[in-house]
């Protein structure tokens, strides 16, 4: 039997890789690993400078990135890297400067191949110093993101599309505002007229009252569309006054009481006695709240119950408008208050509307310098708007 069985506290490692040389903490080991890294590194160009910006090292990524073999790079000017109209600029000096006084200098900008075609590249330059502080020239990585550069201008022509398909809807809403705004005041007056010529024939005053009530509505619709188009061309201009929101609110119960007590609905509100006071245009906060009383009104079914109560928090004044309407969905909620996204939902749409009224009120209550929130527990269990303005100081 051999006696070479080791002790527990000799053994071997598990596995030793025979391959794997021996690295130490010896600073020689030490560099040449680094310099191995570096020229194993493919991804990323890494050379060296002197204080004048001469390329003294180049490793073989930095050869593959520019086409540029280590024998035609050693001894140029990092300028040669750069493309013309920087090079006029000044920025290779530039470059070196911001990392002498700061050490090191990012920069994200068109680098040049040796065959004169362009790349993008993201980049560190970085000044190297001895010990006591004495500049021994400079390092230089970068990588080639052609990628990522496509991406950004891809993203940048997407937004272009967008701003112009918005103002190219701020457009046509403004066009068609204005031409469904022509016939209402004809149909208003045609209407007086009738009622001028035939007073009283009884068989006429129900039809008469329908085309009033949905003329309104059409004018009010119509108001909004306006409105919005204003604020997308940045034509609102806001005429502001120190102004008690517990008076906007009931002017706005007052232009929404008939719609209300039409349908059946109980009112009730709960303000504190103090003025809430706020800087704002008086009328504007109006159509906020009527807006919001109309909304809530129409999506709860007949003989609901719509609760405003109002208070103050954190130097806001906050009005919660809250009903026991057919609620909000939850996929619904992230976009509720986009411009027509009432229409796109099959469970609202049968109650009418198309999405505009929130989006205005958003805007308007933006404009204020406010905030606006809403709140569902889901389908047929009521929602809650909150309004929250700052207080004038």
């Amino acid at each position: 039997m051999s006696n070479s069985t080791r002790a527990p506290d000799e053994q071997a490692p598990d596995s030793e890789d025979p391959d794997c040389a021996d690295a130490t903490d010896d600073p020689q080991s030490v560099e040449r690993l680094l310099r191995r890294l570096a020229e194993c590194t493919q991804e990323h160009a890494i050379m060296l400078l002197d204080c004048e910006g001469r390329i003294t090292w180049w490793n073989n990524g930095a050869e593959r990135i520019f086409g540029l073999p280590r024998s035609e790079a050693i001894g140029q000017p990092v300028s040669r890297l750069f493309t013309r109209e920087e090079v006029q600029q000044g920025l290779p000096e530039h470059e070196m400067t911001v990392a002498r006084e700061d050490s090191n200098a990012e920069d994200d900008r068109w680098m040049k191949r040796g065959d004169g075609s362009r790349f993008w590249a993201t980049g560190l330059m970085v000044a190297l110093r001895d010990p006591q502080g004495r500049l021994l020239g400079y390092g230089k990585i970068l990588r080639s993101r052609t990628d990522l550069w496509e991406q950004i201008e891809t993203l940048r022509n997407q937004v272009e599309d967008l701003d112009a398909s918005s103002r190219r809807k701020d457009v046509f809403l403004s066009t068609l505002s204005h031409e469904l705004r022509n016939p209402l005041a004809p149909l208003s007056n045609a209407v007086d007229l009738i009622r001028m010529a035939a007073p009283a024939d009884p068989g006429l005053a129900y039809p008469l009252d329908v085309i009033e009530r949905q003329v309104d509505s059409l004018r009010r619709l119509v108001d909004d569309l306006l409105d919005l188009s204003r604020i997308g061309a940045g034509k609102v201009e806001l005429k502001k006054e120190p102004v008690a929101v517990q008076e906007i609110v009931r002017r706005a119960m007052e232009t929404a009481g008939p719609f209300l007590r039409g349908r059946s609905h109980q009112l009730e509100e709960l303000l504190p006695p103090a003025p809430m006071v706020v800087e704002a245009d008086p009328d504007r906060l109006v159509q906020v709240f009527v807006n919001l009383l109309n909304n809530a009104g129409k999506f709860t079914p007949e003989g609901g119950s719509i609760w405003i109560k109002g208070t103050v928090e954190d130097q806001e004044a906050v009005v919660h408008i809250k009903d026991t309407g057919v609620g909000i969905p939850p996929e619904l909620m992230p976009r509720l208050f986009e411009l027509f996204t009432q229409a796109e939902s099959t469970r609202v749409r049968s109650n009418g509307g198309l999405g505009i009224g929130l989006s205005l009120v958003k805007n308007l209550v933006t404009l204020h310098g406010g905030s606006v929130q809403a709140r569902s527990d889901g389908p047929g269990k009521g929602a809650e708007f909150s309004v929250r303005l700052p207080l004038k100081r």
